[in-house]
Order: structure tokens, then C-alpha cells, then sequence
């Protein structure tokens, strides 16, 4: 079966990860696959869960299901100039390089509560296929630009989106990730924002996206 993906990467996806990555540390290749979820915040819409790894990293994940077809989550994630209206925290998004198709290099402003600095982070998605499931794998590329004067540069980004037609008309969205925001954070300051964060954005995509005039989807 084809699938009803365009195969073409959108630039604010790399925003949209990073910002529910922000608050998380380590590599995409440390990720500790048998640590168990625990669920932090569920509504009739989203679900927010995190975990601790092997190395005692926050790791979160974020899911939700929308009446939609994928071309709309696509559509917006492509609208670049609006990221700021739905992506919690978000200033601007730039589009630095488009390496092919599939690869985005991406560089995202965000804003912090006081008295944190802002940060800024440079991405790279790739996006791929398995059957029909889509998957976009985004890595850190901050070490290779320079930094960007009056913001903390986020570090060691690592995070995957899988977007899968769970019934027709119905779109399942899931994100895993972390990244070591940089400076000085309090932990318990990070975990908060990073969880209200991710929280406050799928509620977002729900909203803009979900078609249905019943109730949300039971998590």
C-alpha cells in the first residue's frame, strides 16, 4: 500500500522536537528501551509520560490521536511563520539548509521564564518510511555553527516522531526525546517546563488539527 505521506520534511518539525526535547539530556543511542513510563499528565486528549535511564537522564514522550489526515499535521508543521501560535515557548523558526527532500537543518529560537536565558538550537530531521508508518529521527548540529549572541545553545538533541493512520481518519501522533537545555537550570525547573511544555503543544496540535465534534480520545 502507498502511503498517504508526501515524502518531505517539514522545517518546523525540528522545532517541535527540540522544544519537547529542551529539558532532557543525552544521545539518541543511549536511549534505555526497557525503563517503564510513568504517566505525569493525561487529559482526554493528550498523555505526557517520562522515565529515567540507565545514566538517570529524563527521557520524554508525548501522545495523542487526531481526526485528521496526515497532509494537515504536515501542512502545519510546514507554517513556518506561525510556529510561534502553537509551538509553546517558540520565538521563530529558520530553515539554514535543506541538505535534500528529507533533511532540514533548522535553527529554533525559544523563549524561557525568568530568570532563565532564552535558548536556540540547531537541528537536523530525516525522515523516513517503514510501510506507512512515518518516522522522523532528529539529531543535534549546535556544534557546528556558531552561537547565537544573547541565547544558551541546547545541546546533545536527540528525539524520533512516529505518525501512524491508526483507523481511517484517524491519526495517531507519538514524540520521544530529550537534550541538555545548557547553563544552569535547577532540575526540578527543568522537569516542570519540560512537561507543561510538551503538554500545552499537543493540546495545540489537537486543537488546530482534530476534526471531531465528539469528545477527545481515550489515552
Amino acid at each position: 500500500m502507498q502511503s498517504p505521506f508526501k515524502f518531505n520534511l517539514s522545517p518546523v518539525l525540528a522545532t517541535f522536537i527540540s522544544l519537547f526535547s529542551l529539558m532532557c539530556s543525552a544521545q539518541a543511542q543511549t536511549l534505555d528501551l526497557e525503563a517503564k513510563w510513568t504517566l505525569v499528565s493525561k487529559n482526554q486528549n493528550v498523555a505526557v509520560y517520562q522515565r529515567h535511564t540507565q545514566d538517570n537522564h529524563l527521557e520524554v514522550r508525548g501522545v495523542t490521536q487526531i481526526h485528521a489526515v496526515p497532509d494537515d499535521f504536515l501542512q502545519l508543521l510546514d507554517d513556518t511563520q506561525n510556529a510561534s501560535k502553537w509551538i509553546a515557548n517558540c520565538q521563530n523558526v529558520t530553515v539554514l539548509n535543506a541538505l535534500d527532500s528529507n533533511t532540514r537543518i533548522v535553527h529554533t529560537k525559544f523563549n524561557a521564564p525568568w530568570p532563565i536565558e532564552d535558548r536556540d538550537m540547531v537541528t537536523k530531521s530525516v525522515s523516513y518510511y517503514t510501510n506507512d508508518i512515518l518516522h522522523i529521527d532528529i539529531t543535534d548540529m549546535g556544534d557546528q555553527y556558531p552561537l547565537t549572541q544573547g541565547y544558551v545553545r541546547i545541546q546533545h538533541i536527540s528525539g524520533q516522531w512516529v505518525l501512524k493512520p491508526v483507523t481511517q481518519g484517524l491519526l495517531s501522533i507519538e514524540y520521544i526525546g530529550r537534550a541538555d537545555p545548557g547553563g544552569k537550570i535547577p532540575t526540578w525547573l527543568a522537569n516542570r517546563t519540560l512537561i507543561s511544555s510538551m503538554g500545552e503543544t499537543f493540546e495545540n496540535i489537537h486543537k488546530q488539527l482534530d476534526n471531531a465534534s465528539g469528545s477527545g480520545q481515550d489515552f
